[in-house]
């Protein structure tokens, strides 16, 4: 896993790069990112759930919100193209709470899949370098 790293930015300035050494490493990591999300913002007004990178160098990206309402956004770097995780198409309007994949904005429900579903997808796509078919994906804007 040599070109595995995680980003974040949560302050919108310093951005943190770390590199991942192995799946049960990003788990943890994932965790206690989460966990620290949530104690520092739990006193915010408006709730945002954060988001990191997980980055594969000279395949891409896959941005997993750290929240057990996951949302999954995939960018291939080769072709050059964006895919959103698909959760259930028949839920209608947005979040309640807003999702920061670059800037805070409500979401679509129809992408939110569990937190544990969105974690194994991003770990076979770590091992594989494809997407998984354990979720499904789609590149509609809902």
């Amino acid at each position: 896993m040599d070109d595995v790293k995680i980003e974040y930015c949560w302050d919108g300035y310093n951005c943190i790069e770390e590199k991942i050494t192995s799946l049960e490493q990003l788990e943890m990591r994932l965790n206690e990112l989460k966990k620290t999300w949530a104690i520092e913002h739990n006193s915010s007004e408006l709730k945002c759930i954060a988001t990191v990178d997980v980055v594969i160098e000279n395949v891409g990206y896959i941005s997993i919100s750290l929240d057990e309402k996951c949302i999954l956004l995939f960018y291939d770097e080769v072709e050059d193209y964006f895919l959103t995780s698909l959760g259930n198409p028949s839920f209608g309007g947005s979040t309640e709470d807003l999702y920061d994949f670059g800037q805070p904005a409500e979401s679509s429900n129809q992408y939110i899949v569990s937190y544990k579903d969105g974690l194994d997808a991003l770990k076979d796509w770590i091992v594989t370098k494809k997407l998984s078919q354990k979720i499904e994906w789609t590149d509609k804007i809902f």
